[in-house]
């Protein structure tokens, strides 16, 4: 899922080498670097659209990411099937992180490649936090958190219903025989080459970006994306966590850590060159989302109001909830950083304020 913010650095000049908006057609991998090839396949959601990548890797093949559960993507991976590898063919499966775009089809896939799925432990326990949690208990936490943040109990009803939705069966889910975990720092051997492991937080808890350094390569997922960023929240399970310290962290580490002419491969939009520009943009822009909270908590603001700061214009129902979960994510930086206070009015309602 991605950010809602609105952009105050400019925007770096990137190096697009296949250009922008360009992408090869669904069904059809394309060659990025000697033996990484670009899936693109379509989304039947509002981003509508997923990068997947595959690799050779000696007789056969490694898979990063599956996409999601939708016919839509399954159709993707028949025509791949019936053209460019067998099922039999593949050797793993590696899943950048938890989201359903990303992690959707990992089941279906390692049962019809009859494959492991490697995946970090952080994304796969939450993972199954979710699946496997109490739908009433949730619905009820859900409840209790939209209605803190000072919405109308038509909004809450809106939001709880979004929140809880989920039509697939649990056997369609990733199953713990299934899976290798995978950490921070680990080398992936594929085609001979190593693939390090790079992790990142914020977004989700233990995302893990592949990088090679013979490719000068990184299959980013959504850690570095050209144009749109990720979003950073807050909901129910991190009430009082702080993801967007965990984001800007992960962010500079990405800057640390790359030279700065590596080959970005995203989950979303195009590869480019420049992540270290872009990186830091992201990083600025967060960093001015808090100025403009710092200044408006002069008199307690509920987080309703608190997100018309930070977002100022007609939103549906979905955009809501993210920009929702982005704004707590800033004032939960400020209060882990004690620049503010919470207390609560007399109907429950978050109240946030300066010291």
């Amino acid at each position: 899922m991605n950010s809602l913010s609105t952009e105050f650095a400019p925007r770096p000049v990137l190096d697009y080498p296949f250009k922008m908006r360009w992408s090869p057609e669904p069904g059809t991998p394309f060659e990025v670097v000697d033996g990484v090839y670009w899936l693109r396949v379509p989304l039947p959601i509002a981003l509508d659209h997923i990068n997947l990548w595959i690799l050779r890797d000696g007789d056969g093949w490694t898979l990063v990411d599956s996409g999601y559960d939708a016919q839509i993507c399954k159709d993707v991976w028949e025509t791949v099937f019936d053209g460019f590898l067998t099922p039999e063919s593949v050797k793993k499966i590696i899943i950048t992180h938890f989201h359903p775009d990303h992690i959707g089809l990992a089941s279906w896939l390692a049962l019809r490649c009859d494959c492991p799925i490697l995946i970090s432990e952080g994304e796969y326990r939450h993972y199954q936090s979710i699946i496997n949690r109490d739908p009433l208990e949730f619905m009820q936490e859900a409840s209790a958190f939209v209605s803190e943040m000072g919405y109308s109990p038509e909004m809450v009803e809106k939001f709880v219903s979004f929140m809880g939705s989920d039509d697939k069966p649990a056997e369609s889910r990733v199953q713990p025989e299934m899976c290798q975990f995978i950490k921070d720092g680990d080398i992936i051997d594929i085609d001979g080459r190593d693939w390090q492991v790079i992790s990142g937080n914020g977004h989700s808890p233990e995302h893990a970006c592949l990088y090679c350094e013979e490719l000068n390569t990184m299959i980013s997922g959504d850690q570095s994306i050209a144009r749109i960023s990720s979003n950073v929240s807050v909901y129910p399970s991190n009430r009082h966590k702080d993801p967007l310290g965990d984001w800007l962290s992960s962010c500079q580490k990405l800057i640390d850590s790359l030279p700065a002419d590596t080959l970005m491969l995203p989950a979303h939009q195009e590869p480019f060159r420049g992540n270290t520009d872009r990186m830091q943009q992201l990083i600025d822009d967060h960093h001015a989302q808090l100025n403009r909270l710092r200044l408006a908590v002069d008199a307690p603001i509920s987080p309703v109001e608190a997100r018309a700061v930070l977002f100022n214009r007609e939103l549906n129902v979905i955009e809501t909830l993210l920009a929702t979960g982005e704004t707590l994510a800033h004032l939960n930086y400020l209060m882990h950083r004690k620049e503010i206070s919470l207390a609560y009015d007399a109907n429950g309602v978050a109240r946030y304020s300066a010291g």
